[in-house]
């Protein structure tokens, strides 16, 4: 019995808890997908404001440069709002506050990623529980407890490889509906392959490593597990 396919068939069992941490992972993915995606664009809108109203100007001019963004947001908003921003240090301030709450944001959604991926070592640690008995007998059939700590560490990992990908996909068909309303044309901004590649490796690492220790308690508690069920 090969330890990839018992990994595949446990990730059958308890169906309910694996679809209850899938769910909460690619809840916390879709989160900071949507949030970081949607601060990048807002920091891409703000860059191109930079060159809004001084875009011929010389870039060796350091007060043209150091001011330039705060006119180009006041005229901006000057021509599509009517609001007539003659103070530019305002909008400066603006522009700096607007910056902070983005990585405020990134933060917080970050944090929700994790609370997301916690739910692997949970799952697994109640596996670890329930199949202590299972474990003592797959070591009588001459499984070594580097493959039992492999097999349940693989299993945790897939969990979060699905979930990733899920939020991925979730996340992606959110963004582009959202730059379709807000007539945002550029995706690869919004949803670099980057932030991608960062959401899948993050989210598969952490859960590899949250595997780690229930996978290193069910191999080396397998044969309590037979002689004192749980």
């Amino acid at each position: 019995m090969s330890i990839y396919w018992l990994a595949m068939k446990n990730l059958r069992r308890n169906r309910m808890r694996n679809i209850s941490t899938i769910m909460g992972i690619t809840v916390g993915v879709l989160v900071l997908l949507v949030v970081v995606g949607s601060g990048l664009g807002i920091t891409s809108f703000l860059d191109r404001l930079e060159g809004f109203e001084t875009g011929s100007n010389s870039v060796g001019e350091n007060s043209s440069e150091k001011n330039s963004l705060s006119m180009g947001l006041a005229h901006y908003i000057t021509s599509s709002m009517g609001i007539n921003l003659e103070q530019y240090p305002v909008a400066n301030k603006l522009v700096k506050l607007m910056r902070d709450l983005i990585l405020l944001v990134d933060a917080i959604a970050s944090i929700a990623l994790i609370i997301g991926v916690i739910g692997v070592y949970t799952t697994m640690f109640f596996n670890e529980v329930e199949r202590r008995r299972e474990v003592g007998l797959l070591k009588m059939m001459g499984f070594s407890e580097k493959q039992i700590l492999l097999t349940f560490t693989l299993e945790g990992t897939i969990l979060g490889l699905i979930s990733a990908i899920m939020g991925v996909i979730l996340g992606g068909v959110g963004l582009y509906f959202l730059t379709q309303i807000l007539g945002f044309s550029n995706m690869g901004v919004v949803l670099p392959g980057w932030l991608i590649l960062m959401t899948l490796t993050t989210t598969t690492g952490l859960s590899f490593f949250l595997s780690l220790f229930p996978a290193w308690l069910a191999s080396k508690n397998g044969f309590v597990g037979v002689f004192n069920p749980v």
